[in-house]
This record gives C-alpha cells, structure tokens and sequence, in this order.
C-alpha cells in the first residue's frame, strides 16, 4: 500500500527554561513512500548560517514537487535548519549559558545538562537513516570552497556519495584529527552513514554556494531512491577535487596587523606567487608577505583582515597541473 504524500513540521526537543518559557526544536518532514529516510542537519553553531538557507531551498523545491506531483517523493525528507536555536537566536557559536560548542556534546546524554540532552535527542531522530548530510559554514574569519570533509576511518562508504554531491572538495582526514564528540563521527561510528559538508564564511549566506549543495543533494536523494526515478533534479556540473592531510599545506601569519589579498579565492597559485600583505595601520610600510609554498590550489582564504601573529591566511592544496 502507497503512503500518502505528507509535509509537516514537529517538534522532536523540548526542555523547559528557568522562567515560564519552553526550547523547542523543530524539524520539517517530507514523506511520500516507504523509501529511505534521509536527513539535513543544520545550525549545529549558532554562527552559520548557510545550511539554514539550504534547507530553506530543499524545503521550496519539495514542496512545488509534492504540488506538482504527489508521487514524486519516494522516501522520507527530515529537514533539520535550526539546531542550535539559542545560539542562533544571538549569533553565538556555542550554546548560550552553558558556553559550550554543540558539536562536542555528542552522542549525548538524556539525563544530562542541556546540550548533552539536545545531542541526545538529534542522535535519536538521526540514527537509522539512510544518509544525514551535516551542513557548517566556516567562522567569520575565513571563506572555504563548498567541500565534504570526510575521516578516512570511514571513506570506502562515503567517498563515493560524496562524489555525486555536486561540490569541489573531498577532504579526507587522518583520525587523529577528527573530534570523536561531533555528531558526524557519532553517527558514522553507530552505522549511519553522515556526511560533513562546510562552504562559505560565518554569518553570511552565499547563496550560489547553497544552490550548488542543493544540487548535489537532490541528485545523490534520486540515485538512494527518495526520489522517483521521473524526477527531474538541477543539473550538477562540479567535480571533487581530492585532498589529504598530506598535501594541504597552512598559511600563519607571521606578523599581526591587516591582512590585504592580492588574489583571488578558489585559484590556481604557484609556488612563491603572493597571496597577499599583511600591512601597519600605523605606517605606510608592509609587515609581512604571504606567498603560496607549492603550485596548487587555494581553497580557504583569510576574509576578515585583522590578524595576530598566527593567525591562518589560507589553505592550499598542492597538486600536479591545472584546475578540471
């Protein structure tokens, strides 16, 4: 028996708050058959804010696809835009309060504080689906590539749905850098299967960026079968580029003052080329220089120009020949 074609938002998270008031987290949730349930978690920081738009662009293009034909959804859609809603409330990464970073609270615990109770909860919701795609933006400081960052402990599962997600970026670490208390790594390490995704600067929303994972995403929903087959989904047209711990190289400042770029964001470098100055605002004169250390590609560039000794300028990923 089919299932009829639904949308709803619910609750899944309430806590009560000290004075007369309830948190609630909501969810909006796309169902239309007995397909694979799939999941986009967002606002996880209360500073990022383009997976909010994501899902804002997901929710749009499903609900003109139920309206235009209600047998198109196949599986179960869970939009999750606003995790964080505290820190969303007053631009904080962390959960306010408790000044704690959500994504080290996981996987949580029902009986303790409240951001050990809210990871908890998203753990329950999330876990068993087919693919949870987990969407931050960078800080306020630096501007990234739409890319998945992906542990190696788990990249023969997830490399090739990564590939398919319409982005120009697989960035494969080492588990000795990867944060076990993140709900990627939670879920991943339980069985389900989660996607880290990461693009644009904190507190802004670039929404060429947002449409491209949008993309992706409603393809690789297609090939799970949440989607009919007869769906026709935007074309994807960007190709993963492939990087490791090994051939990303990091650009500190060596000086403090401000940093001007000379370059261009998402460009082919070479070895010694000048990305940028860092300058007094006192003098006339230039502190210090910041120049690529091999030929390759520059895929995370400093956006906010106040530095201190340090600080990271950009991230380039070395590689053989030109940009594909």
């Amino acid at each position: 028996m089919s299932v009829p074609p639904s949308m709803k938002t619910e609750t899944f998270f309430t806590i009560e708050m000290p004075y007369r008031e309830q948190m609630e987290t909501r969810r909006t949730v796309f169902s239309g058959g007995n397909g694979p349930r799939v999941a986009v978690v967002a606002g996880i920081h209360g500073d990022e804010l383009e997976g909010l738009y994501v899902c804002h662009r997901l929710a749009a293009w499903l609900e003109e696809l139920l309206r235009t034909n209600p047998d198109a959804i196949t599986g179960t859609v869970e939009l999750y835009p606003a995790v964080n809603t505290l820190g969303l409330d007053t631009l904080t990464r962390g959960l306010p309060v408790f000044d704690t970073d959500l994504n080290r609270a996981f996987p949580g615990s029902a009986s303790g504080p409240l951001p050990a109770r809210l990871a908890a909860a998203l753990m329950t919701e999330l876990s068993g689906a087919a693919l949870v795609v987990d969407i931050h933006a960078s800080n306020i400081y630096l501007r990234e590539i739409p890319q998945v960052r992906i542990n190696q402990e788990f990249d023969d599962l997830l490399v090739p749905i990564a590939r398919s997600m319409n982005l120009d970026l697989i960035w494969l670490h080492g588990a000795a850098t990867v944060l076990e208390t993140t709900v990627a790594h939670s879920l991943n390490s339980s069985g389900t299967p989660c996607l880290v995704v990461e693009f644009g600067v904190g507190m802004r929303i670039t929404p060429e960026y947002c449409d491209q994972l949008v993309a992706g995403i409603l393809t690789v929903w297609k090939d799970m079968g949440v989607l009919a087959p007869d769906v026709v989904v935007p074309e994807t047209m960007h190709k993963a580029l492939i990087a490791d711990d090994s051939n990303v190289h990091y650009l500190n400042a060596q000086t403090s003052g401000l940093f001007i770029p000379t370059t261009a964001h998402w460009t082919n470098v070479r070895c010694g080329e000048l990305l940028g100055t860092i300058v007094s605002p006192f003098r006339g004169d230039i502190l210090s220089e910041v120049r690529s250390p091999v030929d390759g590609i520059l895929f995370t560039l400093r956006e906010y120009p106040l530095v201190y000794e340090g600080s990271l300028m950009a991230r380039v990923m070395a590689r053989k020949g030109g940009r594909s």
